[in-house]
């Protein structure tokens, strides 16, 4: 991965770390922890938490080295040990919960540093689609590329596929496949003007539909699934098993996303993204695919830099 481009990534990422150390303070997680491990049930009711998100954000803290998990239960890291107990000689809590108080500040400093009225907000939509655009260009791609190999197929269903970056790099690395993006209408309309920018419009086409009400057509030889997977709430088993109808046999399944570790103690991105999104640890998200009925299921790239897994299988012949 390109230096600079790791930086930004870090950086990028980095207020939601932030913002996981600045909660667990203020829930004074590490001050329940000095006394014995505890599961995160037991922690929250001694910090009057909500259990789910509290689990979540414990994940987080496992990634980040500041507690350690054995079982179902949580351990003081020394760092936590050392910098975030209370009433010992080198708390830093203190100072944790003062950066927490002026978060505001930070949060208001794009309208306070203007000498004019702001212009109106960018589409949230808009700067998400292209986002996907913007990551997939800049290290995601090359990992789709270098590990998926679509050598003789010829018809990729892309659900969910946002501006169709992983269809045009696979169309142009395979002459003879042909995709279809699969989406809402209003993302399709971002589609369009990426797949006419890219000179692909030719070769990949757009369908307007929702996974909830529409299947996934049929004759597919492969179906991508790229970071639509996210977890318990994202409807994986519906989503999986239309994609399986939807291909014939020897098809292949593409999925990539944000995978956690078989123990949920990292690695960091995909603990962070599951405290907002969700996220499945590999095996939970294997489990799904064997179940919608798909053989061969196996890793066949990750990048801890990118938060990006790779999975494929294939449906029997």
């Amino acid at each position: 991965m390109n230096p600079d481009l790791s930086d930004i990534a870090d950086l990028t990422w980095a207020y939601r770390a932030s913002r996981i150390l600045q909660v667990a303070c203020d829930l004074e997680l590490f001050t329940h922890l000095s006394e014995r491990s505890m599961t995160a049930g037991e922690l929250a009711v001694a910090s009057s938490a909500k259990p789910d998100l509290l689990e979540k954000v414990l994940i987080a803290c496992a990634a980040m080295g500041l507690v350690f998990k054995s079982g179902d239960r949580y351990r003081n890291s020394p760092l936590a040990v050392t910098y975030l107990v209370k009433g010992h000689a080198l708390y830093q809590g203190d100072i944790i919960n003062h950066a927490a108080s002026v978060w505001n500040f930070w949060n208001e400093l794009p309208i306070a540093i203007r000498t004019a009225p702001p212009p109106k907000p960018a589409d949230p939509h808009r700067n998400f689609i292209l986002g996907m655009h913007n990551l997939t260009l800049t290290g995601r791609g090359k990992l789709f590329l270098s590990h998926i190999d679509l050598s003789g197929r010829k018809y990729l269903f892309d659900v969910g596929g946002g501006p169709g970056t992983y269809s045009i790099l696979a169309c142009r690395k395979y002459p003879d496949l042909r995709a279809v993006v699969f989406d809402l209408p209003e993302t399709l309309a971002i589609t369009r003007e990426v797949l006419a920018r890219e000179g692909m419009a030719d070769r990949i086409t757009v369908h307007e539909g929702s996974w909830e009400t529409h299947d996934f057509g049929s004759g597919n030889d492969v179906v991508l699934m790229s970071n639509i997977l996210h977890g318990p709430s994202s409807q994986t088993p519906m989503k999986l098993q239309k994609a399986f109808a939807s291909l014939v046999a020897g098809g292949m399944l593409v999925v990539q996303e944000f995978l956690m570790n078989d123990d949920k103690t990292g690695p960091l991105l995909p603990a962070l993204f599951n405290v907002m999104v969700g996220a499945f640890s590999q095996s939970e998200l294997f489990d799904h695919i064997r179940s919608a009925g798909f053989v061969k299921a196996g890793m066949v790239a990750s990048s801890e830099d990118l938060g990006s897994s790779w999975i494929t299988a294939e449906k029997p012949r």
